[in-house]
């Protein structure tokens, strides 16, 4: 069981990030890269504190109302500067407005 940052696009992409792999900035830090955002993919819509390996699960909300659910260990663990990968399918003109969970 690891601490780890669950991160969800508007497109529907995600990925889980060890949390280490976040350093510690001080004042006036200008931070890092958390995911490596493209067309395809949109903007960040959420980010949430998860622990793997807990059977923890996520529910995915979009604009239309509609809903995921998937277990946190089923999404792929990536560093925080790469891609992510398909978490749900999410029609063109919808976004993800939220993740619970």
């Amino acid at each position: 069981m690891a601490d780890a940052v669950l991160i969800v696009t508007a497109k529907g992409f995600g990925k889980v990030v060890d949390e280490t792999e976040f350093p510690t900035k001080g004042r006036g830090g200008r931070g890092v890269t958390g995911f490596k955002v493209t067309e395809d993919s949109g903007p960040v819509a959420a980010i949430e504190h998860v622990k793997t390996g807990k059977g923890q699960r996520v529910l995915v909300i979009t604009a239309a109302g509609q809903a995921l659910m998937t277990s946190v260990d089923d999404i792929s663990t990536r560093s925080r500067s790469a891609g992510g990968v398909k978490v749900m399918n999410v029609a063109d003109e919808d976004v993800v407005v939220a993740v619970l969970i």
